[in-house]
Formats: structure tokens, sequence, C-alpha cells
């Protein structure tokens, strides 16, 4: 089957016009990565791990709406330690504070594990278009209008009623369709039916690829997903869901930092490139970096509170940009002046969340 849909980033200048994969691996980190290279530690255990396709095959789930439609759908964290053991997810003790949240869906679960949740729908008819804005600073971009919309009710944080009120973290890839209609078991998916992270899916095995994310923690490269972000702008960015129900997560304490470099080094052949300037321009992922996440704890959510950073003038001129690649190192950056919000000040939040589950370190 052939894709109706086009993705990509449409890059607009004077002269041109540029359209690359919004996620896949490219730029200097794939350059560099070693042929050898695994998963060190796997944090999302019911995933298989691709390092060479740079994709996670994970459980397809087919739920429904109370009021009858088909619901595609993901596990992928919970709240609860003794059923993240048991379905391979990843233990997500604080969305356990989410769970009286307005925009945590509920839904109950019966005995084989199937979900009717009571509302939540997402239209993914809509073209991913990301128009960059003008030379050298390609972010902001000048439009930016995501692949998939959430209605009002949406988020993918879902509290199972008749199972001790268990948040867990279900990211909806495909609605309202029959498995015939989402069947790409061997690649290029219509983005008008399913997620843009899809690389793959197979209703009758029950599977979906998605695509990996390149990151940073603890200074060491780690691969994550991304499904939904409450602003238009950051889901467009991450090839996910525009969930705008999901920002109230933001004050709930179920939330975690991930720093995003707005203007670090430009070029598919520098070691130290990275940021949404290069991001946008089509040189490679942007390259976050997770804050303080080191192993899963107590504290641990996939729901990640952005915060950009730029590297102030001062900065680039004494020459001292470079590759960040731990939350501990930027924050000393942001106290020294170094680095900067681009509104002004230190670097803070910007109000925008995105859901991120992480699925492993690497030996990168």
């Amino acid at each position: 089957m052939e894709s109706s849909k086009k993705r990509g980033r449409c890059i607009c200048g004077s002269m041109m016009i540029l359209v690359v994969s919004l996620s896949a691996p490219q730029g200097s980190l794939a350059a560099s990565a070693p042929v050898d290279k695994r998963i060190t530690k796997q944090f999302l255990t019911s995933g298989q791990v691709d390092l060479a396709r740079e994709v996670v095959t994970l459980p397809l789930h087919r739920g429904r709406l109370s009021s009858g439609e088909t619901v595609w759908f993901v596990l992928t964290d919970v709240s609860d330690f003794a059923t993240s053991k048991k379905m391979g997810l990843t233990w997500a003790p604080s969305l356990a504070k989410a769970k009286d949240l307005t925009s945590t869906r509920v839904a109950e679960m019966d005995d084989s594990g199937n979900f009717t949740f009571k509302s939540g729908r997402i239209d993914f008819s809509p073209s991913q278009t990301l128009v960059a804005g003008e030379a050298p600073n390609f972010f902001p971009p000048r439009t930016a209008r995501a692949g998939s919309v959430g209605d009002a009710h949406y988020s993918p944080l879902v509290r199972v009623t008749n199972d001790k009120d268990i948040v867990f973290n279900a990211p909806v890839i495909a609605f309202d369709v029959g498995p015939e209609k989402i069947a790409f078991c061997n690649g290029s998916p219509d983005y008008s039916v399913v997620t843009d992270s899809v690389a793959s899916i197979c209703p009758d095995k029950g599977t979906v690829d998605l695509k990996l994310r390149f990151g940073f923690a603890n200074g060491k490269h780690l691969r994550y997903l991304s499904f939904d972000a409450n602003s238009e702008e950051s889901a467009t960015l991450e090839s996910s869901t525009f969930a705008p129900a999901e920002s109230d997560i933001l004050q709930s304490g179920a939330t975690e930092v991930i720093y995003t470099i707005v203007n670090g080094n430009m070029g598919t052949k520098d070691p130290n490139r990275q940021g949404l300037d290069s991001a946008i321009k089509g040189e490679g992922p942007s390259l976050d970096i997770l804050a303080h996440f080191t192993e899963i704890s107590a504290g641990y959510s996939p729901m990640w509170d952005v915060r950009l950073a730029e590297w102030s003038t001062e900065a680039i001129s004494q020459g001292q940009r470079k590759l960040i690649t731990d939350g501990d190192d930027l924050e000393a950056k942001s106290a020294s002046g170094l680095l900067v919000s681009p509104a002004g000040g230190a670097v803070k939040t910007t109000g925008n969340l995105v859901n991120c589950p992480v699925v492993g370190f690497t030996n990168e």
C-alpha cells in the first residue's frame, strides 16, 4: 500500500523548498555511530529495539470508545510497579499524581486486558507542515502544523477505574479505522490514518514499529519515543499528536525536565552539532537533554516539561558553544549566563509539555 500523505519538514527560503524526514537518523550523530551500536540498558522491556533501523517494535492494542469507535494504541508506562513487571512497561510512579486531572482519560479494562475508553478522539487527517524561520535563525518556524490533533478530551494518560485507579501512558496510534486501513506491515504507512512516528504497522500480528528519537541523559546517548505535545509547534517538531488538553499535567507534579538547545553548532560533520536551528535546517535531530535521568526511580515520568536554552552572544563570541549531554552541565552554564532563555533571563519552563517515554541507553 502506498502512503497518501506526505510527511516532512518544508524548509522554505526565498529560492528553495527542501523536504526532509522529521525523525529519520541523519547528520553527525548517525555518521559517528559505531557499527555495533546496541542498547546497554533497556527500560521499556515490552519493546524489541532495532538500532539498525532505529525503531522499536511494540504490541499494538485494540480498544474502543464507549460510543463504539475503534482505538488503536500502545502502552509504554504505568504507575503501578506490579503491573509494570507483568506487562513489560516502564514503571512511572509519578503518573499517579495525574489520576484526578481533568485531562486524564477514564477507562475500564476487562480480564483479557481490553480497554474501553470514556473519551478522547484524534484526527489524523491533517498534513504535517513545518516552514522554517529566516536563516540563520530557522527556529522559531514561520509555520508549524501537526499531523494529528486530539480533541478537548484527549491526553495520553488513562486512569483505569476498575483496577485500583492505575494510570497508564496509552498514546493513540490510529482512531476509528478498521485493521485493513492501517495494514502497512512493510512500511510506507498512510499518515492520514496513523500517527507520524509510525515506521510500519501490522494489525494482524498485533505490532507497530515506531521511530526512535535521539537524545542524551547523564552524559550518555539515549533513545526515546515521542507521542504527544500540548503545543502545536512542539508536536510538529516531534512528529507527534497535538494534545492541548494535557496542559494541566504541568501543574500536577507528574513531570520531569527536558532541555532543548536552540542555537547550537551547525553542520552535519560537526561533532558538536545540536539544536533546533540545525534540526529544522535538516541536519539531524535536535539532540535534547533529559535532566537528571539515570535510572527509573520514584520520581520518573514520561511527561517532560520543555525548557529552551539559547547560547548567549558572549558564549558564541568566546567559542564556548559545544555539545551538551548532561543536565547538570546545562544548568551550570545557565547559572553562569552562557545559556539563557530565548524569552530572557535564566533557562526556564516554556509551558510546553511532551510525552516522551524512555526506551534505553546505547553504547555510542
